[in-house]
This record gives structure tokens, sequence and C-alpha cells, in this order.
């Protein structure tokens, strides 16, 4: 058996090392066999089909491509200038991982998707499912940002996912947008290439290129192509001099026009730092013309409120059913049931009208330092300066203020050339003084005595005209000689004389306009002063005064109150009418009072009984809002019921005359006196029984006109119902 094994064994030994010899037999045949080098790279090659299906991803290039085994699905591995394709849409990197059954890729490094010549997408990593369609960006070594361009367009990000079918990206990871206009930053944005329209939440801040202002909001959409921005949460629009604070609108940050349709507020900075707001329910906001425009919805279904505007400098709101403001201006207006509320002193002022105009006026007035009345002396010397320099010269040997040794001010400069002010020896000498106790100011200082005559006046227009007319002269022959033809040829005398008139004009401008203090109009300053206008069935209140009329119109400038047709004004249980009533106001107290056209001051006494007083002009002084002097010029009628010494009313008073004036101590009066001459009756009051015994012509009394305080609720923001106008007075109006 052993022997038998040792034969087997042997018998396989030999067989298997004649297949090994055959084996390295055909290995070195086929190594004596040298296979040319390719003359190009080797690259994959792609099946011949139409690889502009939408619906299938396609390896367009790659510089080598490397399939692993033994994977349950099929991968490719490729590199180098590397290019995929779905329909019209392209995808280049350094690298990728592709799957052609489920239609994906994996990209690495320098990530570009293009579609058309209008979008690029720019990433580090991109993961696509050709199936949705759907792609992911991030950021990485070769691309720090993830960036969206798509023409003017710039969207930045760490991670974007993009749909193609949608054509919309979005980040929430932060971002930022760029469009040429605006820089727009978010937690969460989206954008459209296609729509033009991008939606962003989360801290979201709008920045305009040009004008550097800045809105804040949490939520905002809009379109790059407009650059509108559609307004639809709590907002904050700040630029340099306002600021927007609305809920609802539209704002289109090229022209800065906004349409902003929820209750909203502008705050208006003026260059001295006061503000002044504008609320309404809806605004139309127009930067570019300076106008703002406020209403109150109409709408039943909301809770309508009025526009306010308020101007917190003067202290003043402006309240109505529609109103606007000009910033640039200065200028509001409001109708529907406007009220002004002026409140810059504890007794608030209320206005009514059909419309309210507030506006500024630019006047010229004397600077501070020039609002003096000097005294006539002192007006010759300052007007006989020619310059600050000639007020030096003129100033005495030394300033009170000063030590004796200290040269006055400008005049080392002006004497010794040098620019500080310092201590100068005697003339002639060349020693500085040692000692200030020893130096003598007379000597240094030998100035001539100026009088206000030294200094020359301007010539007269008289004197100048035989050197206007060798001016006019000259100017004729240079014409002649070079054949001159234009409006500096003197063809007549005619046109002489309108030179000569002409150059005569031009000196008496040049010449200082002198006020009656002796003050030069030049030196007058611009101010602007506040004033209103109350167009139609005006009406105001205030605790001790109140007054209607077709047209109130305040000035501060002059503290003025001009009350136009058909006006009436009370204080107490006395009441002013006329043609025209002019009221002057010192601190919004009421200091005088002018009928210049005439009228009638009536006071009631008891009953049917009152005062009366008429004339052609009436002048009424006041003091603490109580009637203290009153003056009547022509054709004077009075009907009053002087009072007893027990206070009592037992007779009555016709007397007429040319002119009157009344002294008033508190109610009562203190002194009447009627000249030249007096014509009239005094008849017991149980005898005085007819009308026209009573009454002068024309007597009203208009308790029933009479504004009230609650016309006006009082609330200083102004939220009630826009109220009526009475009955009474719209027919006292239309009366003629």
């Amino acid at each position: 058996m052993t022997f038998l094994a040792i034969i087997i064994l042997s018998g396989m030994y030999s067989i298997v090392s004649a297949q090994q010899k055959g084996k390295e037999q055909k290995k070195e045949q086929k190594e004596s066999f040298v296979r040319p080098e390719p003359k190009k790279p080797i690259q994959p090659t792609i099946p011949k089909e139409n690889r502009y299906q939408d619906d299938k991803v396609f390896l367009e290039n790659a510089d080598s491509l490397y399939r692993p085994g033994h994977e349950f699905e099929e991968r490719q591995i490729v590199k180098g200038d590397v290019q995929f394709r779905q329909g019209g849409l392209y995808m280049f990197c350094d690298s990728a991982y592709y799957w052609p059954t489920k239609n994906s890729m994996d990209a690495f490094g320098h990530v570009l998707m293009k579609q058309g010549d209008t979008l690029f997408v720019y990433a580090d990593k991109l993961f696509y499912d050709g199936m949705t369609r759907h792609a992911v960006l991030i950021n990485g070594p070769s691309q720090r940002e993830v960036v969206m361009k798509n023409r003017s367009v710039t969207l930045t990000t760490d991670s974007l996912d993009y749909d193609v079918l949608q054509d919309l990206g979005w980040y929430n990871v932060g971002g930022k947008l760029v469009d040429g206009v605006n820089t727009l930053t978010s937690q969460y944005g989206q954008y459209s290439p296609s729509t033009k329209i991008a939606d962003f939440r989360g801290d979201v801040v709008l920045i305009n290129n040009k004008d550097g202002y800045r809105l804040t909001t949490e939520e905002l959409t809009y379109n790059t192509a407009t650059a509108i921005a559609d307004i639809n949460t709590e907002t904050l629009i700040e630029g340099k001099t306002d600021t927007i604070i609305t809920s609802q609108g539209w704002y289109n940050t090229k022209t800065d026009n906004a349409t902003l349709t929820a209750r909203s507020t502008i705050l208006h900075r003026d260059s001295a730092g006061n503000v002044i707001t504008l609320e309404g329910d809806s605004l139309i906001y127009d930067k570019l013309n300076h106008l703002s425009q406020a209403f109150m919805f109409s709408n039943p279904n909301r809770r309508p409120r009025p526009m306010v505007l308020t101007d917190t400098a003067r202290k003043m709101q402006l309240v109505g059913g529609y109103g606007k403001y000009n910033d640039l201006l200065q200028e509001a207006l409001a109708t529907d049931y406007p009220l002004l509320i002026e409140y810059s002193r504890p007794d608030t002022l209320f206005l009514r009208a059909d419309t309210i105009f507030t506006f500024q006026r630019t006047e010229k007035v004397w600077p501070d330092s020039l609002a003096h009345n000097w005294s006539k002396e002192t007006r010759e010397r300052l007007y006989a300066y020619g310059s600050l320099g000639d007020m030096i010269d003129i100033m005495v040997e030394s300033l009170m203020l000063l030590p004796s040794y200290v040269v006055r001010p400008g005049e080392a400069a002006r004497l010794m050339g040098f620019d500080d002010i310092a201590i100068f020896p005697p003339k002639g000498g060349a020693t500085p003084v040692s000692s200030p106790e020893t130096m003598d100011t007379s000597e240094v200082f030998d100035l001539p005595d100026i009088e206000p005559d030294d200094t020359p006046p301007l010539p007269e227009p008289e004197e100048m005209e035989p050197v206007i007319e060798g001016i006019v002269e000259e100017a004729q022959e240079w014409d002649e000689e070079n054949n001159e033809v234009g409006d500096s040829t003197v063809v007549d005398g005619e046109l002489e004389e309108e030179r000569l008139k002409a150059i005569r004009d031009s000196l008496e401008r040049i010449r200082p306009k002198i006020d009656k203090l002796g003050r030069d109009s030049a030196y007058m300053v611009d101010q602007n002063y506040h004033a209103a206008k109350a167009i139609g069935k005006a009406r105001f209140f205030k605790s001790d005064l109140q007054g209607i009329a077709d047209t109130i119109l305040y000035h501060q400038y002059d503290s003025m109150l001009y009350l136009q047709r058909k006006p009436v004004v009370w204080s107490e249980e006395r009441q002013i009418f006329g043609d025209t009533i002019k009221v002057h106001l010192i601190d919004s107290v009421a200091d005088w009072a002018h009928l210049p056209v005439g009228g009638m001051v009536i006071e009631h006494i008891d009953e049917d009984f009152y005062n009366q007083l008429s004339g052609s002009e009436i002048k009424a002084l006041l003091r603490d809002s109580q009637l203290d002097h009153l003056i009547v010029n022509g054709n004077v009628e009075t009907i009053f019921l002087p009072m007893e010494n027990d206070s009592t009313y037992n007779k009555l008073v016709h007397a007429e005359s040319s002119f009157l004036t009344v002294d008033m101590d508190g109610k009562a009066m203190q002194r009447l006196k009627m000249w030249p001459e007096v014509e009239g009756t005094v008849s017991p009051l149980f005898m005085v029984k007819k009308h026209d015994e009573k009454y002068l012509r024309g007597f009203k009394w208009l308790e029933l006109l009479r504004p009230r305080r609650k016309w006006y609720g009082d609330k200083v923001k102004w939220e009630d119902e826009l109220g009526d106008v009475p009955d009474e007075l719209i027919e006292y109006f239309q009366q003629e």
C-alpha cells in the first residue's frame, strides 16, 4: 500500500510540472511581442446618444475615469476637467462621483453651474440629483463663498439649495444679495432668476448703495428688476433726514417713493435737528419732491383714525382726514375737518377750518449785535467805520481788563509787522524794556485822532453824473473804433440815457440802506418764522379767547392774528365783530386788538341788556386778557348801562360823537371820554321797551356760534370722530 501511494504521487507531480512548463513557454512567447506606445492620452468614451435629454445627466468630459469593482450600484470616479450636462444646464468641477443609473453626481473643487449666459453658480462642492433636478452647493477650500450671479444680481452664502425646475435658489444659514441698487442681508433668503423676486426672513437689512438709508424688518419681498420692496411686517426705514415706521406697503428704492397701506409714521428732521412727524392710516412718500401725504381710512370695516402732523419744535399738532407736508419748504396742509392744536403754553389753542395751511415765512432781521436802539452819536460813529481795522484804530489806548503794558489787539501786527501780540520798546529804541513799569505806552502808539467825518461817505448820484457821462463817452468811442454792434453800442441819445440810468441804478444798489437807527440793511440776515392760515369756516378756542372768521391768518414774525370776512371774537361776556379784526399776541396771550375798518364791541350785562359800541376804527388794549383801554375813531355810537354805587343798573345811555376812549379797571369801567361834541339820551330802564331803543344798528349777539371745547375733546392726540361743522356756522357764512 505504501508503495502504491508513492507511485500515484509521483505521477501527479509529473503532470503538474509539465503544465507549469507549458505555461512558462507560452508566457515567453507573448512577452516577445512589444506593443507600440499610444500617440495621445487615453480618455473615456461616451456612447453616441442624444445628450440634450432633460431627464438624464450625461458626462461630457473628464481626463480620467475609474469604475470600482464589486459595488452593487455602478459608480464612476472622474477627474480632471470634468463636465456634466443635463438639458441646458452645464456643471463643471475638478473631480466627481457619478451614478449613471441614479442620474446623480457629487462634484468637488472649483464647481460651476451654468445655465445659458445669464446664470452662474460657484461653489466648492455640489450634490446634484438629476431625478428631482435639485442641487446643494457648499463652500470650501476652492471657493470660500457660494456665489450665484444673474446679470446684475449677486447672491452669496455658505450653503445654497437650487431647484432647477422652479429656477429658485435659497439659503438658511445667512446670506447677502447685491443688485447694484441695494445690498440685502438676512438669515433666510430665496431668489428666482426668472421672476426676479427675492424673499427674505430673519434679521432682514436693506442698505441703499446710493443714499445709504437702512431698512430693517423680519420679512421682506424684493424685486431686483424694479428695485421695489414689498413690506408686510413691522419695518423701519432710516435715512439721513427721514425715518419711516410702517408694517405694510411698497417702497421703490430707486425713486425713494413709498406707498404705505397700514398705519404708518414718517419722521422728518430739519437742519436744526427739529423733528416733524406725519402719521396716517396710509401714506404716500416722495423723497425726490420732498413731499409726504397722509390719509385716513374710508373703509367701514377698519376703524379710521385721522392723520396727525406733529411739530415738536413749535409744539404744534395738525390733525385731519387728509394732510401733506413738504419737508424742503416746511409747508403743511390739512383738509377734511382739520384741527390745529398749539400747546406751547398750558392754555392750549385749538383751531378748526375747512383747510389749514402752515408754512415758513422768511424775513430780514437784524442780528442780535445790531438789534439795539443806539443814540444818534453812537450811530454816526459806528457808521463812520470803514473796516474792523478802523474800529481798532479808534479804540482807547488800553483795554480796562488788560495790564497797561499789553499792546492793544491788532496793533502789533499792523505797526510792527509781527503776527503775535508782544511787548515792544519805545520808538527808536533797540533794547527791549526790562520792566513793564518803565514802559510808556504813549510813546509806542502815536495815533491820529479819527473822527466820524474823516471817513468820506459814498458820493451822491448827482456828484457821479460827470464821471458816468465820461464812462459812457469812452464806451461809445471804443464801440465806434471797434465797429461793435450790440448792447454795448451807443446808437442814439435814447440808448445813451438808458445806459446812464442803468449805471446810476447800479450805484444806488451798492449804496448802504440806512434805517432810522443808522443801521445798514446789508447786515440784516434771513430768519424763518412760522405762519398758519385757516380757510373756510375757521374757528379757534382758548380758555380766555374764542373766535370765528371765514379766514384766520397767524404770523409768528409780528405775533399777529388776522381774522378776515365776518370775524367774531369772544372774551368772557364780551363780543367783537366787524369786517377785519387784528389781534396781537405776546406768548400766545392777546395784547391788543384792532378793527381798522369799523365794527362793534358788545358786552352782555343782564338778560337782554348789553353795553354796545361801534365806530369807524376801534382799538382795544388788553392786560392779563382783560380789556384795559379802548379807543374809537370816527362815527362813534354807544349804548351802555352805567353801574351805580350799589352795583346795580337803572338807566340806559345812548350817545354819539366823533371820538371815544374808555379806561377799564378790571371788569368795571373807570373812565369814559367822548369828544368834541356829544349827542344822546339817558333813559330809565323801566321805560326802555322797544328793540330799537336797546340796540345799535347792526347789533348781533352771536353766542350760538361761539366755539366750545366740547367740539375738540380733551386729548392732545385726537382719536375721536372728526366732528361736523355746526349748522348755525354754515348758515352764518352763507349770508351776504
